[in-house]
């Protein structure tokens, strides 16, 4: 009969393995730093320096910039201060929470052997709130938008029907004093910030102009970081959470510097992928999941809410392989519902198709229903559905061996990674594919 793990040795082993991430993540903090990006066709180097001024001054030397590089340096002291001052419990969603997440940029509509590709509109919208009223979602998020459009339109759309917490993504003036309204007339909105090109460098000045903005009024963020191992990460799963986490640690140093009240949710997404001139995302590998998964626990660790990706397919075809939908899509439920243990939110947990490109609500029904399934099954119970799956059932027991000796995946590779991930930054200008490292480490077991 299945057992779930008991967590006495394996335990000991992720929270060791957390504090080594924590470890190494302000070691590059100090070392390496963030870059602040040089002029171009699009900006000047003068550009930066009001936010670079923003949050580097006052800090006693926890935030230094350092002009000959144009990096901004960080002590892990300082770190270490802004993490003890977060609280995960302060906020309005319970652990092993499964959720939407992720912005698709079409609805698939399926129409019997064909398969159409909208545009989403605010109707598409309006049914992704009546969604997550219908199945008692525990945060939202519109999972389908297009991203120039609807900015203002979906908060009154959203937090008419639905009134838990809300992830919506701002780029505007206006998408801030929307936010901000709705906070006042008692929602629970958190804004949607990418303020990094991994790896480690400040993105476009208009992206952290509006995280500013939303930091400094104090409307709760959710910093997403999101490195593509062999890309602009490193190729080792230990390497690519390594950076995801150093880069949302960074975020939050200047979150802090801004306006230290403001809540910061974490929103690393260390994403898988094959290396080379034309890679392929590996989203819902048994390997991607682990790799969010030591995100979280680190997060959970330092008591700060994180909300983590898990569950998403990567094709275009709803199978319905098993227990009416994709057998990734059950294979990622049943790992994080009744193997992982200690972690805040998921993500990406239903409704999406290739890789995150489109969105079907035929598919995130089906997904829901096997979730609920999944979550109202005791041992027994998942045993059978174990059994009637050969592949399902050897999946999870690779799973298991890896979840109880975690290093056999994550290996630290104390004193290389750190000068690798350095050396790539300052050599190859964040180019991981031109690192024999990446040449050497290409597990095609993995995917």
């Amino acid at each position: 009969m299945f057992k779930r793990p008991r967590q006495i040795i394996q335990g000991n082993l992720w929270n060791r393995l957390a504090r080594d991430l924590i470890y190494d993540s302000k070691q590059m903090l100090l070392y390496c730093g963030v870059k602040i990006p040089s002029a171009n066709g699009r900006r000047t180097a003068d550009d930066y320096t009001a936010f670079v001024k923003g949050v580097t001054q006052g800090t006693r030397y926890g935030a230094v910039h350092d002009p000959a590089t144009r990096r901004i340096h960080f002590e892990p002291d300082y770190i270490q201060d802004i993490v003890d001052l977060a609280n995960r419990f302060d906020f309005p969603v319970l652990d092993k929470a499964f959720g939407p997440g992720g912005i698709a940029g079409f609805i698939q509509e399926d129409d019997g052997e064909a398969r159409a590709f909208k545009n989403p509109s605010l109707n598409h919208i309006l049914k992704q709130a009546l969604m997550a009223k219908k199945w008692e979602m525990p945060f939202a998020c519109v999972c389908a938008r297009q991203l120039s459009q609807f900015e203002v339109e979906q908060f009154g759309i959203m937090t008419e029907i639905f009134d838990g917490p809300i992830f919506l993504s701002v780029s505007t003036a206006a998408g801030i004093a929307e936010a901000e309204r709705c906070i006042r007339n008692g929602h629970y909105i958190i804004t949607i910030h990418t303020i990094f090109d991994s790896p480690l460098t400040l993105s476009f000045t208009e992206k952290l102009d509006i995280f500013r903005e939303c930091v400094a009024r104090q409307i709760p963020v959710m910093l997403v970081t999101q490195p593509f191992s062999g890309q602009n990460a490193p190729m080792t799963p230990y390497g690519l959470a390594l950076l995801a986490f150093a880069e949302f640690l960074a975020g939050m140093a200047l979150a802090y510097a801004i306006n230290p009240a403001t809540k910061v949710i974490n929103g690393a997404y260390p994403t898988m992928c094959t290396p080379g001139r034309n890679p392929v995302l590996k989203i819902g590998t048994v390997v991607h999941n682990f790799t969010n998964y030591l995100v979280a626990y680190t997060a959970r660790l330092l008591d700060i809410a994180s909300i983590q990706s898990g569950c998403t397919v990567g094709g275009t075809v709803h199978d319905q392989a098993i227990l009416d939908t994709d057998y990734e899509t059950v294979r990622a439920m049943i790992l994080w519902d009744y193997l992982f243990e200690g972690w805040h939110m998921l993500r990406h947990s239903y409704g999406f198709l290739d890789d995150l490109v489109n969105f079907s609500f035929r598919k995130a029904d089906a997904d829901i229903s096997a979730l609920r399934h999944i979550q109202g099954l005791d041992d027994s119970g998942i045993t059978a559905v174990l059994a009637n799956s050969v592949r399902l059932n050897n999946d999870f027991k690779k799973a298991e061996s890896i979840y109880q000796e975690p290093t056999l995946l994550f290996n630290r590779e104390k004193d290389i990674l750190l000068e690798v991930i350095i050396e790539t930054v300052g050599t190859f200008r964040g180019d991981f594919g031109k690192h024999e490292h990446t040449l050497q480490n290409i597990p095609s077991e993995w995917f």
